[in-house]
């Protein structure tokens, strides 16, 4: 509707900023049932928040936490674990090490032409990991691995160059990153949770989308993700052969990270066999995170919509309480029913 200038970006000052200027629209606050914003604090805090303002002033505008946001914050909080930090960082830093020259560029696309056999141009060539957009980064993740023959070629080929000095010593510790299994495992890892939560993400931007479809989709999700760590030995099995094809094409030998007695800042897993150690160490503590950070952040959310529902004719039969909900909605909800 317009764009404000703001000064303070406060929650008591934004929210004011919001409610002045949606009343001098000709918009009756009366009647303002819902809010939505992302999770910033200066949004959504529940005590100086703007949503807290708001409903302070109207009661009945419910907050709603945007669904899309919150996933992208699961993945994000997700991707904090140690080993799946590190690929990311390693890949961020390969797709900038590697633009950052018209001749780097060069060299890497005619590796990408000589090695790679990929018909759509877009994947051609690596994408920038995004520092906010999960979905960018799946993309970026599935394109790194694609074209990873060719990003081996030229970091060897880069290391070999004798003017540059600097550009040869960067691209041999890239190469040394990148030619360990503990990379490839973790960046194969990131591919595979992903892949089942980017579909949804792409749904939850369809406009004729309602809250109850919505949390029938995230627990849909959830319900593929538990299942998937319920039975985490055949699903990572897939992955770990693949991993294992990897592993041998970049001469990356498949070893456990050294273990001792006492250790309190690796994972230090009692395994001889590196299945089942990079099964402990990277994929389950990953799926563990992204199943409990989806419910602890969806919670709310979903309580929100189940006490909702028995305004809905087709779930009034799956309320065991709609008799309850109807009742203290009623009540709510009074000056829009009527008398």
């Amino acid at each position: 509707m317009c764009f404000v200038p703001v000064s303070s970006t406060t929650g008591k000052d934004l929210g004011s900023t919001i409610l002045t200027q949606l009343s001098q629209v000709g918009l009756n606050l009366e009647y303002m049932r819902g809010q939505g914003y992302d999770g910033a604090s200066n949004m959504s805090g529940k005590h100086r928040g703007v949503q807290a303002r708001v409903k302070e002033l109207y009661p009945l505008a419910m907050w709603t936490h945007c669904c899309n946001h919150v996933l992208n914050l699961v993945i994000s909080t997700s991707s904090q674990l140690p080993d799946i930090r590190n690929a990311m960082a390693t890949i961020s830093d390969i797709c900038v090490f590697l633009s950052r020259s018209a001749q780097r560029v060069s060299i890497f696309q005619d590796n990408v032409e000589r090695e790679i056999s990929v018909s759509d141009s877009s994947r051609q060539k690596l994408k920038p990991i995004c520092a906010t957009r999960w979905a960018e980064r799946h993309d970026s993740i599935i394109i790194f691995v694609t074209l990873l023959p060719a990003v081996v070629s030229t970091l060897e080929e880069l290391q070999q160059e004798n003017k540059q000095v600097e550009v040869a010593t960067k691209a041999a510790t890239l190469l040394d990153s990148v030619q360990k299994c503990t990379f490839l495992i973790a960046a194969l890892v990131m591919q595979h949770p992903s892949g089942i939560i980017l579909p949804v993400s792409k749904l939850l931007k369809k406009k004729e989308l309602n809250i109850f479809a919505v949390i029938e989709l995230i627990d849909s999700v959830l319900d593929i993700l538990r299942h998937n760590r319920s039975k985490c030995e055949n699903v990572f099995h897939k992955i770990f052969d693949q991993a294992k094809n990897e592993c041998e094409k970049h001469d990356a030998p498949l070893l456990i990270t050294r273990r001792c007695k006492s250790q309190i800042f690796r994972d230090n897993y009692p395994s001889d066999d590196p299945e089942h150690f990079f099964r402990e160490a990277i994929f389950v503590p990953y799926l563990d995170h992204l199943i409990v950070e989806m419910e602890d952040k969806l919670f709310d959310q979903k309580q929100k919509c189940r006490s909702l529902r028995g305004l809905i004719p087709k779930y009034c039969d799956v309320s065991p309480n709609t008799a309850q909900d109807l009742e203290r909605l009623r009540e709510i909800y009074q000056e829009d029913i009527g008398p």
